[in-house]
C-alpha cells in the first residue's frame, strides 16, 4: 500500500500504515530500546507484514525474532482486555504466560518446520479481565521467511469464538432437555431427562441439584450432578439445616430465585472440570408459577471461569423453566391416562346396563319385580358414575336421564322430559344441535376434545365458560334404527387452564431465546457480509446440480417403476386370457413372472428408504463371511474376464448383528463401482477382519465409537480419486459417472445402512492407485439364530381349535387377503373396517385370541384401539401393520410386551411365520439376539 503523501512527516509512515490506533501507537513506540532496533533497519518482510497487519479489520497479531515480539491491530484489541497496550512488542511467553504451554509446541513448530498450523475452537483461559476466563478461539499459525528464506517470525489470523462456542453448548443442552421432557409421561423419567441435561451442563454449572417438594413440603433429591448421592452435600431429603443452606424454604413459600455465596469454609464444594471450586450459586425454583405451590427447587454452581454478571443466569432460568414444564406436563399425562381408563370403566359399564335391560324386557310380564330392582341398581351405578351422562330420545333430544355430575355441570336445572333446544337454550350457535342431528341421522358416533362450551349455571347469572371431553353415542332400537343418543364424558376445564398457563410461561421462555438468537446474528453479521457474494454464488451453483439429479433421480424411479408395473399387469393379462382359452399349463409360469415384477418394486422402495436413512431393517445375527462367499459367481459374472476376483477372508471373524439383505446390497454395490472404476482390468479384493476400537483412542476410525466391530474391505486398483471427490462421495446425488450412467444414490445408501446398523463407512483413495472402502459394523456377542430346519416347530403352521383373530383393515382387498390366509391356517376370523368398529368388538363378550389391525386407520388408529382393548383385555395380543417406514421405525420403538410389527408389502409366509411366532405357548425364546 503507497504511503500517505499527507503523512510524509509522520516517523515511520511507510511501515506503520494507515490511521489506526495501533497504528499510531506502533509509530510513537521507542522501537530504538527493544531488542528489534530503529523500523528503518527492519527486514522488508516484517515491514510487509506489518502493512497487511495494519490495513486488515480482521483479528490478527505476528511474532518475530527468537523472542517473538508481540504485533497486533485494532480488531484484536479487546482478545487483550487490560494487557492492551503494554502488549505491544513484548515476549510472547512474558504477554501469554498463562497459555504460554498451550501455544509454545504450535509456536516452536512453525519457526523450526516453516509449516503452517490450524485449530479451531481451542480451549484457553486467558487473564485478560482480572480472573481465569473460559474463552475459545480459531487460529492459524503461518511461517514468515525472512531474507535468507529462513522462520524469522510468525502471522497469526484469529478469530474469538467464545460466544458461539457456549451458545452452541447450551443450545445442544437445552435441546437434549426437551427432547427428553417429551418422552417423560412420568415425574420419574422427567427429572431421569432432567438429570440427563444438567450432566451435559456440567462445564457451565460444576455441580447442580433438583429437589422436589413432598405434599408436607419437605425437599427430596431426584436429581444430582458433579456429586455423587448420597453425601453430606446431597442427603436423599433435607433436614432443617440442609434445607436452610439453600432457603428451601422461601422457595416453597413462593421466592422464585436467589444468589447463595458459596464460602470455602462451608466446603469442599466440588469443582465438576475445572481446577478450581465455584464461588457462587444460584437457587431456582421448579414450577410454581400460575399454581399454589412449586414443584421443588435446582440448585445450580456457577462457572467461576465466566462473568458473574453474563449470561449464565439466564441460561439457568431456562433450564428450571422447561423441567418445570415437564414435569407439569408429566401431571397432566398421568392425569389423562387415569382418565382414559375411566372412560374404558365407564363404557363398559355402559354395555352391562343395556344388556340386564334387554334381559329385563324379554322377562318383563313374568318379573316385574326383580326388573325393578336391576332398574334401580343400574340407576345407582349411572348416577354415581364419576363422569358426566345422560340419555336423549328421539329426534328432539328430549332428556330421559342425567346422572348427578349432569346436573352440577348445567347448575342443576330441572330437564327430564325436555327436549334440549328448550331445557339448554344458550347452546344455540355453538354447534351442539348440530351435532346431535347429525349422530341421530347418520348412526356415527362423535368424540369432541376439550370442546369449549358457554352454559349459565346458576339462574340469571352470566354465561360460563367450560370445557369437556365427550361421546355421542347412538342408540340403535330392535329394527337398527337410531332411537336416541347416549351422551357422556368429562369437565376437564381445570386441565385446559392448566395447558393455557404453561403456554403462557413458555412464551415467555421462547421470547428470551429469540432475543439471545437475535443477540448471536448481530455478532456474526459483519462476518456473513463478508461471504455472502461467495456464499450466494456456490448456493446457485449446488441448486443447479441438484436441480440436475433430482432430474435424473425421478426419471430413473419413473422408468423402473413403469417397467416394473408393466410386468405385473402384462402377466396377470395373459393369466387371464390363458384361464378364459382353457389353457392353464403355463399359468404358473405367468404368475411367477408378477410374482417377482412385485418383489423387485418393493426392492426398489427399500433402496430409496435406505438412501433417505428412514428403512426399517431387520437386524439378525449374521456370518458375513459365508454371505460374502456365497456372492462370488455373482460378483465374477458381475465383474467381467478382465477383472480377477480375489477373496480375503479371516477365519473367526466375529458375528455381526444388521440385515442381511442390506449387507448384500451393500457388498455389491462397492463391487459395481470398482468394476466401473478399472475400466481396463485389474483386481478386485475382499477382505474381513475384526477390529477393536480403544476408548483411549487406539485403533480409533474416523467417528467410530469405543468397541467391537468387523471389517468389510473392498479395494481395487482402478483410477482412485481425487481428494474433493472422496469429501463429497458420500452426498446425496453425487456422482462422477456420464449423464445417465448413475444416480449418485449408491454410497450414500451404504451408508445410511451403516449408520443405521451402529457401523460407519470410510474410503482411502489416491488417484492412479485405486480405491479401498471399508465398512465397519458392530460386534453381536449373542447366541447365533438357529437355521431353518433347526428351531423347533418349523412345520407347517395350524391354529389350535378355537382360536379366534380380530382383522381391523380399512383397505377391503387387504383385509379380505389377510382374512382368507387366517381361514386357510384354520382361525376363526373376525373383520372391521375402521377402529371404533374394531373397539366395539373388542369390548363386547367375544373370545378373541390375536389382534390384527393396521396403524392407518380412520377414527381411531390401530395403536389406539389396541392401547383402549388391553385395558379391558390386559393379555392381548397385537400384530400392527403398517406400510410407512417412518411409521415403522416409531412404532417399532415404542411396542409393548406381547406387541409386534409386519410392514407392507409383506409376503404370506412371512404373515404365517409372524403368526406362528405369536401364536406360540409361552417358553423360554429361541434365541436371544444383543450386542
Amino acid at each position: 500500500m503507497p504511503p500517505d503523501p499527507s503523512a510524509a512527516d509522520v516517523p515511520y509512515a511507510d511501515i506503520f500504515v494507515g490511521q489506526s490506533d495501533m497504528a499510531n501507537l506502533m509509530r510513537r513506540h521507542d522501537w530504538a530500546a527493544t531488542p528489534l532496533g530503529p523500523p528503518e533497519h527492519w527486514p522488508e518482510t516484517l515491514k510487509v507484514a506489518l502493512r497487511i497487519l495494519l490495513t486488515s479489520r480482521f483479528e490478527m497479531w505476528l511474532g518475530w525474532g527468537p523472542e517473538v515480539a508481540f504485533f497486533y491491530n485494532d480488531a484484536y484489541r479487546p482478545t487483550l482486555g487490560h494487557k492492551h497496550p503494554a502488549a505491544l512488542a513484548r515476549p510472547t511467553r512474558e504477554l501469554w504466560a498463562e497459555i504460554w504451554d498451550d501455544i509454545r509446541g504450535r509456536i516452536e513448530s512453525v519457526y523450526r518446520d516453516g509449516v503452517a498450523t490450524w485449530d479451531r475452537a481451542l480451549h484457553l483461559v486467558l487473564e485478560r479481565s482480572g480472573y481465569p476466563e473460559e474463552t475459545y478461539h480459531t487460529f492459524s499459525y503461518s511461517p514468515l521467511l525472512g531474507a535468507g528464506g529462513r522462520v524469522e517470525g510468525l502471522f497469526c489470523a484469529v478469530s474469538e469464538e467464545t460466544e458461539r462456542v457456549l451458545s452452541e453448548r447450551r443450545l445442544a443442552t437445552l435441546s437434549l432437555l426437551s427432547a427428553g421432557m417429551a418422552k417423560g409421561d412420568t415425574r420419574a423419567r422427567a427429572m431421569a431427562a432432567a438429570g440427563d441435561a444438567l450432566r451435559a451442563a456440567g462445564r457451565d454449572f460444576p455441580f447442580s441439584l433438583a429437589y422436589l417438594f413432598d405434599a408436607d413440603g419437605r425437599p427430596h433429591l431426584a436429581a444430582a450432578q458433579g456429586v455423587e448421592p448420597p453425601s453430606a452435600l446431597t442427603p436423599l431429603a433435607l433436614d432443617d439445616a440442609a434445607a436452610a443452606r439453600w432457603r428451601a424454604a422461601e422457595v416453597y413459600a413462593g421466592a422464585n430465585e436467589f444468589a447463595i455465596e458459596l464460602e470455602p469454609a462451608a466446603g469442599p464444594w466440588p469443582t465438576g472440570p475445572w481446577p478450581l471450586p465455584p464461588q457462587r450459586a444460584l437457587v431456582l425454583a421448579i414450577g410454581g408459577k400460575g399454581v399454589s405451590r412449586p414443584s421443588g427447587l435446582l440448585v445450580l454452581a456457577l462457572n467461576r471461569y465466566r462473568p458473574a454478571d453474563g449470561d449464565l443466569p439466564d441460561y439457568a432460568r431456562l433450564l428450571a423453566g422447561q423441567i418445570g414444564a415437564g414435569l407439569d406436563n408429566a401431571d397432566a399425562y398421568d392425569a389423562e391416562r387415569r382418565r382414559a381408563a375411566e372412560l374404558a370403566e365407564a363404557i363398559q359399564l355402559r354395555q352391562e346396563a343395556a344388556e340386564v335391560l334387554r334381559h329385563a324386557n324379554l322377562q318383563l310380564s313374568a318379573e316385574v319385580r326383580a326388573r325393578t330392582a336391576e332398574r334401580d341398581r343400574l340407576r345407582s351405578l349411572f348416577q354415581q358414575a364419576p363422569g358426566f351422562m345422560c340419555v336423549l330420545g328421539g329426534p328432539e333430544h328430549r332428556y330421559e336421564l342425567i346422572n348427578e355430575s349432569y346436573a352440577q355441570l348445567i347448575g342443576h336445572r330441572d330437564v327430564t322430559g325436555k327436549p334440549i333446544r328448550d331445557a339448554l337454550p344458550e347452546l344455540e350457535g355453538q354447534g351442539f344441535f348440530e351435532l346431535l342431528g347429525e349422530v341421530y341421522a347418520n348412526g356415527v358416533p362423535y368424540i369432541g376434545r376439550g370442546v369449549p362450551v358457554m352454559l349459565q349455571r346458576e339462574p340469571d347469572a352470566p354465561l360460563e365458560e367450560r370445557f369437556l371431553d365427550f361421546v355421542y353415542q347412538p342408540i340403535f332400537d330392535d329394527g337398527g334404527r337410531v332411537s336416541g343418543i347416549f351422551a357422556e364424558g368429562g369437565d376437564v376445564t381445570e386441565q385446559i387452564r392448566a395447558e393455557r398457563a404453561l403456554l403462557e410461561l413458555n412464551s415467555t421462555l421462547e421470547t428470551r431465546i429469540a432475543e439471545r438468537t437475535e443477540e448471536l446474528g448481530t455478532a456474526l453479521q459483519r462476518l456473513r457480509r463478508e461471504a455472502a457474494e461467495r456464499e450466494a454464488a456456490q448456493e446457485a451453483l449446488r441448486q443447479s446440480q441438484k436441480m440436475e439429479a433430482v432430474g435424473q433421480l425421478t426419471g430413473g424411479i419413473a422408468h423402473d417403476f413403469n417397467n416394473l408395473l408393466q410386468g405385473i399387469t402384462g402377466s396377470l393379462a395373459l393369466v387371464r386370457r390363458r384361464l378364459e382359452q382353457g389353457r392353464t399349463n403355463e399359468v404358473d409360469r405367468f404368475i411367477a413372472d408378477a410374482s417377482h415384477s412385485a418383489k423387485r418394486a418393493a426392492a426398489l422402495t427399500h433402496r430409496l428408504l435406505a438412501f433417505s436413512r428412514r428403512q426399517p431393517l431387520d437386524p439378525k445375527p449374521v456370518h458375513a463371511n459365508p454371505l460374502i462367499a456365497s456372492m462370488a459367481d455373482l460378483l465374477r459374472r458381475t465383474l467381467g474376464e478382465r477383472i480377477a476376483l480375489e477373496l480375503a477372508l479371516l477365519d473367526g471373524l466375529w458375528l455381526t448383528l444388521c440385515d442381511a439383505n442390506q449387507l448384500e446390497n451393500a457388498v455389491l454395490n462397492l463391487c459395481i463401482n470398482a468394476r466401473d472404476a478399472m475400466p481396463d482390468g485389474g483386481t478386485l479384493t475382499v477382505a474381513t477382519d475384526n477390529l477393536e476400537v480403544e476408548p483411549d483412542g487406539l485403533g480409533r476410525q474416523g467417528e467410530l465409537a469405543p468397541g467391537a466391530y468387523i471389517r468389510i474391505a473392498v479395494t481395487d486398483t482402478g483410477t482412485g480419486m481425487a481428494p474433493q471427490v472422496v469429501s463429497r462421495a458420500f452426498d446425496p446425488f453425487f456422482t462422477t459417472k456420464p449423464l445417465g450412467q448413475g444416480t449418485g444414490l449408491g454410497l450414500s445408501m451404504i451408508y445410511g445402512f451403516a449408520r443405521q446398523s451402529g457401523g460407519d463407512v470410510r474410503i482411502d483413495s489416491e488417484p492412479g492407485r485405486g480405491t479401498t472402502v471399508r465398512l465397519f459394523l458392530p460386534r453381536y456377542r449373542g447366541e447365533p439364530l438357529a437355521l431353518p430346519g433347526e428351531a423347533a416347530g418349523t412345520g407347517a403352521h395350524r391354529a389350535n381349535a378355537g382360536d379366534a383373530v380380530l382383522v381391523i383393515e380399512d383397505e377391503a382387498v387387504v383385509r379380505s387377503l389377510i382374512v382368507e390366509v387366517l381361514g386357510d391356517l384354520g382361525y376363526q376370523a373376525i373383520e372391521a373396517a375402521d377402529g371404533p368398529s374394531g373397539l366395539a368388538i373388542l369390548m363386547g363378550p367375544r373370545k378373541i385370541d390375536l389382534l390384527v389391525t393396521d396403524i392407518g386407520l380412520p377414527g381411531l388408529n390401530g395403536r389406539q384401539v389396541a392401547d383402549a382393548a388391553r385395558v379391558h383385555r390386559p393379555e392381548l395380543k397385537v400384530l400392527l401393520m403398517t406400510g410407512y417406514a417412518e411409521n415403522a421405525l416409531a412404532v417399532a420403538n415404542m411396542l409393548d410386551a406381547g406387541m409386534a410389527l409386519i410392514t407392507k408389502p409383506f409376503a404370506i409366509e412371512d404373515l404365517t411365520e409372524r403368526l406362528r411366532e405369536m401364536m406360540r405357548p409361552a417358553g423360554p425364546p429361541t434365541s436371544s439376539p444383543g450386542l
